[in-house]
């Protein structure tokens, strides 16, 4: 296999299925390893989504063909996508993951995308509290987090149902579902997919 990340260090292969070890690594030398792995996993997906729109502006349909020699999924590259799209370059943050990102994505206001990820980077917030704090419209507390049961891992319907109904609120009286783009509107249909086949399921 050929090393995804050129090092000169013979201790050690990065390659498609993992990190290969062949030797003794300082602490020195592992610790800036994973200083060059982080970012790059943090920035996966936007890399990759940067990659697809380009392609897709400046090649039209030939771009497919490219997007199916890469082995991922088409949901997963219309989602590094999508949120590639709706994020703008400015707006993203380094300090913060690329799936708080993709809550945000869901604002069609760059300056509300700000807003929430500054707050993600000033409260340390997790996703899934970024994700109650969007719903709640401020930042989430600790003991919110701890009362919603399934956050503390008691998952039962209700509880969902609840979450689904409180997002749906307050995503829809910000932002109405006749505003939404044709992109926006059809990721959320499929996402929803889930809820009917478990609605017809029973």
């Amino acid at each position: 296999m050929t090393s995804l990340i050129a090092t000169a260090n013979h201790n050690f292969t990065i390659d498609p299925t993992g990190i290969n070890f062949t030797g003794e690594l300082t602490f020195e030398e592992w610790h800036n390893l994973g200083l060059q792995l982080v970012p790059i996993a943090k920035s996966i997906g936007f890399i990759v989504g940067d990659w697809i729109n380009y392609g897709e502006s400046r090649y039209g349909e030939k771009y497919d063909e490219a997007l199916k020699r890469t082995g991922l999924s088409y949901k997963t590259l219309q989602e590094y996508s999508y949120v590639a799209r709706r994020v703008e370059m400015s707006v993203r943050t380094d300090n913060l993951d690329f799936h708080h990102h993709k809550l945000v994505a869901k604002c069609k206001d760059p300056e509300a995308q700000r807003k929430w990820l500054d707050t993600a980077v000033k409260e340390n917030l997790s996703v899934a509290r970024l994700r109650k704090s969007m719903n709640f419209g401020r930042v989430a507390t600790e003991d919110e987090m701890e009362q919603d049961p399934a956050d503390r891992g008691v998952v039962t319907h209700l509880a969902l149902i609840n979450r689904l109904i409180r997002w749906w609120k307050q995503t829809t009286e910000n932002d109405p579902v006749n505003k939404w783009d044709p992109e926006q509107r059809a990721n959320v249909k499929e996402d929803f997919k889930l809820v009917v086949d478990i609605y017809e399921a029973l």
